[in-house]
């Protein structure tokens, strides 16, 4: 009697075709995992190194998802395990209104894996930042480590970016 080997484990990484993320899919299909990969747009050809990887003809889908969308996010999500969200907003241009164009859709699209994950069941979540959320806050005592309790100061970090814009502007 012939026995099926058991379905490998399936995991969702968003924002699989950015440097982490991609870095993260290679690695999970070295491992064995069935992945599904959020990007933009699945037919860009930028995205073809993807599925050209070891493993991903038979262990890789790409999913076009909206992170700002819950329901794009809930479909790749669907029959995975854990999700490694990785995914953030990437400006193509400078930012006239970082709040708006950076810090709220972060925000949003971060709520919406939250959402996604419960609504489809996924038991495991890793959340990726940036080392930005935590390090601008000068009042924080040097003698005590950072955690998740430490956030960067917003004033702080807008009085420093008008700072060093007017020093660029001076020189």
């Amino acid at each position: 009697m012939a026995t099926s080997s058991p379905a490998p484990p399936r995991v969702c990484v968003t924002g699989g075709n950015g440097f982490i993320g991609s870095w993260l899919v290679k690695l999970l299909l070295s491992r064995g995992y069935a992945v599904h990969a959020t990007v933009r747009d699945p037919r860009d050809p930028k995205n073809a190194f993807l599925t050209e990887l070891d493993g991903a003809p038979a262990n890789l889908r790409l999913f076009k998802a909206d992170m700002l969308d819950c329901d794009t996010v809930a479909a790749a999500f669907a029959g995975c395990e854990g999700v490694f969200h990785v995914a953030t907003p990437v400006p193509d241009q400078k930012m006239v209104d970082p709040q708006k164009e950076m810090m709220e859709p972060a925000v949003k699209g971060t709520m919406n894996v939250l959402k996604a994950c419960s609504a489809t069941k996924v038991h495991k979540l890793i959340v990726v930042s940036s080392i930005a959320t935590n390090i601008f806050n000068p009042d924080w005592p040097r003698d005590k480590i950072k955690d998740e309790s430490c956030w960067s100061d917003k004033e702080f970090c807008r009085q420093t970016e008008v700072s060093a814009q007017q020093l660029i502007i001076d020189r």
